[in-house]
């Protein structure tokens, strides 16, 4: 159009929008210049005067954003070329209830009595705005032109790894990786994603922190997780719905601890003196356990900075479980808790050894001087230690092993000079197939397996004739000997929970439980336990989830442009109803697409009036065949698909302080955008290069060009100006004159 001088009958020189025609006739020169085939690189010093003369921003050296620039130049070659001599008054056009089809129509037509150019005719679109007022509902739908879409980019983005468990406590764990917003995130985003991967309803799950084997905190939908990095743990747990069982759920947080520290204690808290071979053995704290003291004054003395930390240490991950509330049994609670225990610890019962102490022995206070249980059970509500003797303050918990001395590492009522531990050591690997064989065995019998759960004992019964192991195969007593459950109240109370047979135990919400596992070698039988890696598998679709953190796809991209968002204060919208400004909610569509589109991709955000930020994700764009069906939902009645290919990219180097633009094009056959009258080059400054299309695509890339397919423009002929021309005024006749 510019090269074959058939622009020179349609430049307006009357337009005060315009330059006269002086831009039209810079920037063809420009083109002959370059197609002429006697440059190796031409400097357009001529065009950047003509558009500084017009917009003063673009004078001097500094640096400019191309878009910015590309905008105003085809903003003002089409106001050079505009064949409408005089702009008439035109409204916007508002639906009023009438069909889009002849809204949109009619703005259209409006917009063309104002502008109507060889630039409208190639690269202008339409798009459809709705406006609904957030206070009386009123929607207000117009078509509005577009020059080119610029399309917001997805907000960088956090990889979390985030654990799920389903209700079933037979069904492993499965590890997922889930790629969330950095900024303005929610719950809500990993529930969606957790939940459309294993097929349940978001509201079916609970999200939760967990800190040093503790529930942090359990997240609402609507909880922010910008302060959540992605090297925090998080489990997702499936719960059972009211709806599904029929009746009330019981939902109860559980959390994992020995009963016994598996560390000794080496040294008195308060006076920090060392455990030596002839001294007298430190008494542990009978609450936590975790502290050990030389008498009652130690302990009194450490109590101000004990009472805060005096808690049990817990081993494993807690864990949520969901129980009707009409099958709350201690029974079905135990098999719950075991169930999902074994992922996160390793549970060992050595042989039972003949002259130990029973359990009931074991639970009695060792000697009347030995130290009593420091404070009631809430911590917080003492302010000083008990003082010993009758008629003395006592603690209101459970009496289990009291403050007592350090448990030895030998035992000589064992029977033999192999130790405990050491057996341990040598049972490590049967452990290990051991839990897989428990995991195997849940998952091959399903629910069912629940009435007749194989406990760790039994699966260690083919080893060898253990003596003591006099276990019923479906009782209680094997569990029994291996863990007790506490109740804590909401007031940090604990109860040791009563198997009451097939009555449901009394819990409710506000309650928690613990599972204490019963690892205390002074009794006559118990467990050796400890932490170990979650046994889980990996959901496959996570694998590159890592990768596609900070990689988006053009289609993400204006996904986001066609949402619908909120409009900020100072962009109110006033509703005509209302008779005031409201902050509605708005969106855009597209509704008519231009043969040549341009889309921006907005790398950078404006963060406050002087700073800027750029976003360097990789955007994936497709180099053919970009199809725009499903987001045109306008000219339905086309028989072309809108399909797009790409001709041009503008890339962008560097960051808000200095940058440097390149540039990959081709020439598109007249008839067959898909076909190349020039393949790809890179515009590097001087230089151009030849490059392959798969090279196209990069990080960089901030504006695209496309050429819609089967829709070529029709040109103009040579000197048949247009029907609705007017003449020209002789200032006009001087300005065309002075441009020659």
């Amino acid at each position: 159009f510019l090269t074959d001088r058939s622009f020179e009958s349609e430049i307006n020189y009357n337009n005060p929008l315009g330059t006269g025609g002086r831009l039209a006739i810079g920037f063809a020169m420009l083109l002959r210049a370059l197609w002429k085939g006697t440059h190796h690189a031409f400097q357009p010093s001529k065009l950047k005067a003509i558009v500084a003369s017009k917009a003063s921003q673009f004078t001097g050296y500094a640096q400019h954003d191309a878009q910015e620039f590309m905008a105003f130049l085809l903003d003002g070659l089409h106001e050079d070329l505009n064949r409408i001599q005089n702009k008439p008054y035109t409204e916007t056009v508002d639906s009023d209830g009438r069909p889009d089809e002849v809204v949109a129509e009619e703005a259209w037509q409006r917009h063309k009595m104002r502008n109507d150019s060889f630039i409208v005719d190639l690269f202008q679109g339409q798009y459809k705005s709705k406006l609904v007022c957030p206070v009386c509902s009123k929607v207000s739908i117009t078509f509005d032109p577009f020059l080119y879409l610029p399309v917001p980019l997805p907000q960088k983005q956090k990889v979390l790894t985030v654990y799920y468990f389903a209700k079933e406590p037979h069904k492993k764990p499965i590890k997922f990786l889930v790629s969330i917003s950095k900024e303005n995130s929610s719950a809500m985003e990993v529930l969606d994603s957790v939940a459309h991967s294993v097929r349940v309803k978001p509201e079916n799950l609970r999200l939760a922190e967990v800190v040093k084997n503790h529930f942090h905190r359990v997240f609402l939908p609507s909880n922010s997780l910008d302060t959540v990095s992605p090297t925090d743990l998080l489990l997702c747990f499936e719960v059972l719905s009211p709806e599904l069982a029929k009746e009330r759920v019981v939902e109860l947080q559980v959390q994992q601890r020995p009963q016994v520290p598996s560390g000794p204690v080496a040294k008195c808290a308060a006076c920090q003196k060392k455990q030596l071979p002839e001294d007298e053995k430190l008494k542990r704290c009978t609450r936590c356990y975790r502290v050990g003291y030389c008498n009652v004054a130690c302990q009194k003395t450490h109590w101000p900075d004990h009472k805060a930390s005096c808690r049990p240490e817990n081993i494993g991950f807690p864990f949520l479980i969901s129980v009707p509330e009409s099958r709350l049994t201690y029974a079905r609670l135990a098999q719950l808790l075991e169930g999902y225990a074994r992922y996160s610890v390793s549970v060992f019962q050595p042989p039972f050894q003949l002259g130990r102490m029973s359990p009931e022995q074991g639970l009695q206070p060792l000697h009347s001087d030995k130290l009593e249980p420091l404070a009631k059970s809430s911590c917080a509500a003492a302010t000083s230690a008990p003082e010993l003797g009758d008629g003395h303050r006592v603690s209101s918990l459970p009496q289990e092993p009291p403050l007592s001395p350090a448990v030895p590492e030998l035992q000589p009522e064992m029977g033999d000079t192999t130790t405990v531990r050491s057996k341990v050591l040598t049972a490590r690997s049967s452990l290990l197939s051991l839990d897989s064989g428990f995991s195997e065995h849940m998952e091959s019998q399903g629910d069912s397996c629940c009435e007749k759960e194989p406990s760790y004992e039994r699966a260690l019964k083919p080893e060898a004739a253990i003596p003591g192991y006099q276990h019923t195969p479906d009782s209680l007593s094997a569990r029994a000997t291996q863990f007790y459950i506490t109740k804590i109240d909401a007031a940090n109370r604990e109860q040791k929970l009563e198997d009451k047979g097939d009555t449901p135990l009394d819990l409710t919400d506000d309650c928690s439980l613990a599972l204490v596992w019963q690892n205390n070698e002074r009794l006559k039988e118990f467990v050796l336990v400890e932490s170990k890696e979650l046994e889980c598998v990996e959901d496959p679709g996570s694998a590159s989830e890592a990768a596609r953190a900070g990689h988006f796809t053009l289609e993400q991209c204006l996904n986001l442009f066609t949402k619908p968002e909120v409009l900020a204060p100072e962009e109110a919208w006033y509703c005509p109803k209302c008779k005031q400004h409201r902050e509605a909610s708005k969106q855009l569509m597209l509704w008519r697409l231009p043969n040549v589109l341009i889309i921006q991709l907005k790398r950078f955000s404006f963060r406050s009036f002087i700073w800027r930020d750029k976003i360097n994700d990789m955007v994936d764009f497709p180099v053919r065949s970009l199809d725009l069906s499903k987001f045109c939902i306008g000219r339905k009645g086309e028989q072309q698909l809108p399909m797009y290919d790409l001709y041009a990219v503008i890339n962008h180097y560097g960051g808000m302080i200095g940058g440097h633009y390149t540039a990959y094009a081709r020439l598109p056959n007249d008839k067959n955008s898909q076909r190349s009258d020039v393949g790809w080059r890179l515009f590097d400054d001087s230089t151009v290069t030849t490059v392959d299309e798969s090279q196209v695509v990069t990080r960089y890339a901030y504006v695209l060009f496309y050429r819609r397919r089967n829709s070529p423009v029709e040109r103009p002929l040579p000197g048949h100006p247009s029907d609705h021309r007017a003449e020209r005024t002789p200032s006009a006749e001087a300005a065309a004159s002075q441009v020659s």
